[in-house]
């Protein structure tokens, strides 16, 4: 029985072949079984706490389809990655999903004052 872990190996394994589109299917599949739930209970914040990077750049970029396809409203989205708290060596997740969001789409990021595990995106800009 497929569980997390399984799932980020498989996704993480379809986005290093630049097969995103089935990776988001995937991924979508497994929030379907329960998984990754946090990242999508709110429509004005993002969770990727205990995410890989490639599971959080994949929830990203279903959720910039989703406003690209107006599924998802503009407005403020609140990114949270958690600032590396529980990380081995040095966190990786911050600063992954900030250069992916801008190298990529372009965003322009807000950072939270007091808090360096969180930001800011406007969707409208997607």
């Amino acid at each position: 029985k497929p569980n997390v872990i399984s799932y980020s190996a498989v996704v993480e394994a379809l986005e290093s072949a630049s097969r995103f589109e089935e990776a988001a299917e995937l991924l979508m599949e497994a929030r379907g079984h329960g998984f990754y739930i946090k990242a999508f209970t709110s429509t004005s914040k993002i969770d990727l706490h205990d995410c890989s990077e490639a599971v959080a750049r994949t929830i990203m970029r279903i959720v910039l389809s989703e406003v690209q396809s107006g599924f998802r409203k503009p407005g403020k989205l609140t990114i949270i990655t958690g600032w590396g708290k529980h990380s081995e060596v040095k966190p990786v997740l911050p600063g992954e999903v900030r250069s992916f969001l801008r190298d990529i789409y372009d965003l322009e990021l807000t950072e939270v004052p007091g808090n360096r595990g969180c930001f800011v995106i406007q969707l409208g800009s997607v």
